[in-house]
């Protein structure tokens, strides 16, 4: 996937951001920076990473891992703990910016709350905006990374941001969750008109149903979700974090080098009817 260089993942800790962390490794990156809330379960995936690199029989460089449990409400700790992952690897290459939460409200946008409403956009839109805006000053002053692939252009940095099927679509009760992730697809693309022309590419990835631990923690809610796969999408299954994290490389390295401001759609087909 042509990513030699150094990698930041929020929402490192679980699911689709664990799937990233894990992917990195296995392509060769020279180091990873894991953010997430959980400071525990950064922990055990950083033993599981590194489990997987030392027995490694390849000729691939050591990966190195740093773990910062963050927040990526708190503006000013998503600032200094980007800066801190820029000082420890000297630069930041590819930012992949999978924190993010999901919220129902019973009886539909009428009656979700403020708090709840307030608590998605800080987390999924807010935190989105704050982890880019520190990431993209760094990458913007340092020298671009050279690609490995048929001397293909030099990029100074690479943003992933994850919206979702819901950026292109709505869905009944989840009226925060979906303007969210709208939101996050104007991000990517006004971010990314901005710095095109100076190495620094921008996109975003759209997942559809995946198996991951928030979405399969309430056996109702994986049922009804299961339901509305057989119908709703044209491969009849559910994605796996790890299908998800293959589409986040190809944006992150060097294949996607003539690629910024694009929505890509992991979906099994589901937002193309």
């Amino acid at each position: 996937m042509d990513v030699p260089g150094f990698a930041l993942i929020t929402g490192a800790a679980s699911g689709i951001g664990k799937a990233c962390a894990f992917a990195f490794a296995r392509e060769g990156c020279a180091g990873i920076a894991l953010l997430d809330l959980n400071a525990e379960a950064l922990s055990s995936v950083r033993n599981e990473i590194q489990n997987i690199i030392d027995k490694r029989d390849d000729n691939k460089p050591t990966c190195r891992i740093e773990i910062l449990p963050t927040d990526v409400t708190n503006e000013d700790q998503v600032t200094d703990h980007v800066q801190a992952v820029a000082k420890a690897f000297g630069r930041i290459d590819y930012v992949v910016n999978a924190a993010g939460i999901a919220l129902k409200h019973a009886g539909g946008a009428a009656y979700a709350t403020t708090e709840s409403w307030q608590r998605v956009l800080d987390v999924n839109l807010n935190g989105t905006f704050y982890v880019l805006r520190a990431s993209a000053r760094i990458m913007l002053t340092q020298e671009p990374i050279l690609s490995s692939l048929n001397n293909r252009p030099l990029q100074r940095g690479s943003i992933v941001n994850f919206s979702s099927i819901q950026g292109v679509v709505g869905i009944t009760l989840s009226t925060a969750y979906t303007a969210s992730k709208h939101a996050i697809l104007g991000l990517t693309r006004s971010a990314s008109e901005d710095y095109a022309n100076q190495g620094l590419r921008i996109n975003a990835v759209c997942p559809g149903y995946t198996e991951t631990p928030m979405t399969t923690k309430n056996p109702e809610v994986l049922k009804a979700m299961q339901e509305r796969v057989q119908t709703a999408v044209p491969m009849q299954r559910m994605g796996r974090p790890e299908e998800i994290a293959d589409a986040v490389l190809y944006l992150a390295g060097g294949r996607s080098s003539f690629v910024t401001g694009s929505a890509l759609a992991v979906d099994g087909g589901y937002t193309s009817r």
